[in-house]
């Protein structure tokens, strides 16, 4: 698969230009991209607009847990391009995230004659929940392992210059990024998780968890398929998949085949079983360990 646009910046930021640099240069291109994803996503409508019942189709994970992948997957259907907000990217510059984040009001009126993919981290709070339903917007709520959510975030800050928690992570080891991790933003992410189950519209939100996605990646994107109104045969499901499949996506390496320089690292769940040092989980045990059983997942 080719590089998006981002992808290509980063790469080229991490190689070349110091941490301020690129986070300036990253700053200046959020509204670039904008202007270019949206004259994209309008000229999608205006070749393909009566084809689909929703043209503006929502997917609200949780960083680093497969929303690129899902995106990816769903902006598949032709017409169809990823519209990122640059307030949405300015904030994540300024705070390190979006998983806090309120959205503006106005944020689907933009959109108007356009085929777009919004995908988000932005928490479920009443404010967002009512958005989405007030404007008949379908989305996905997609979250992971909070384990392999704290790997995946060590290694993607580290190897991220405009990141604002570059600098705390950067000189640390594996066992002392997940103790930071722990500190923060851990249970902001369980927070974030709780705000969709307390607020998402049963009628126009479908949770779905990485490792469902990852064990039978056709049956769930052919769920979320039906859930925005898309073919959801097996051909075009089957297709989709593979043209989006891990070794598509890291350039030739096999899902579990690391890679820490990449955005798509490894592809994999269940790692924190062989990264966690035993004092490690045990701390995590301590403040997670009931929730991700409630969640369904292994403690």
């Amino acid at each position: 698969m080719k590089r998006t646009w981002d992808q290509r910046a980063s790469s080229f930021a991490r190689r070349y230009l110091p941490p301020a640099a690129s986070k300036l240069g990253k700053r200046a291109a959020v509204h670039v991209r904008y202007r270019q994803q949206l004259r994209a996503a309008r000229g999608g409508f205006a070749e393909r607009g009566g084809t689909y019942p929703h043209p503006i189709v929502f997917i609200a994970g949780l960083p680093k847990s497969g929303t690129t992948w899902l995106k990816n997957m769903v902006a598949g259907y032709p017409g169809f391009h990823e519209v990122m907000l640059p307030e949405v990217a300015s904030y994540e510059l300024a705070t390190g995230g979006s998983h806090d984040y309120e959205l503006p009001a106005d944020v689907f009126s933009r959109l108007g004659n356009a085929l777009a993919v919004m995908k988000m981290h932005v928490h479920g709070s009443p404010h967002n929940a009512a958005l989405l339903e007030k404007h008949e917007i379908p989305y996905i709520v997609l979250y992971r392992d909070l384990r392999d959510v704290a790997i995946s975030y060590f290694f993607y800050v580290r190897q991220t210059p405009w990141h604002p928690d570059f600098r705390r992570f950067e000189s640390l080891d594996l066992a002392q990024g997940l103790l930071r991790f722990a500190d923060y933003p851990l249970r902001e992410y369980v927070g974030w998780i709780e705000s969709w189950r307390c607020n998402a519209d049963p009628r126009l939100g479908l949770t779905l968890r990485y490792e469902d996605l990852l064990r039978d990646t056709a049956a769930w994107l052919g769920r979320v398929a039906d859930h925005f109104g898309l073919d959801a045969s097996a051909d075009t499901i089957d297709r989709i998949v593979a043209a989006n499949d891990f070794s598509a996506m890291s350039g030739g390496r096999g899902r579990g085949e690391e890679n820490q320089d990449s955005f798509f690292r490894k592809g994999v769940s269940g790692e924190w079983r062989r990264r966690f040092p035993a004092d490690v989980l045990a701390h995590y045990q301590s403040i997670i360990g009931d929730y991700m059983a409630d969640l369904g997942y292994d403690t």
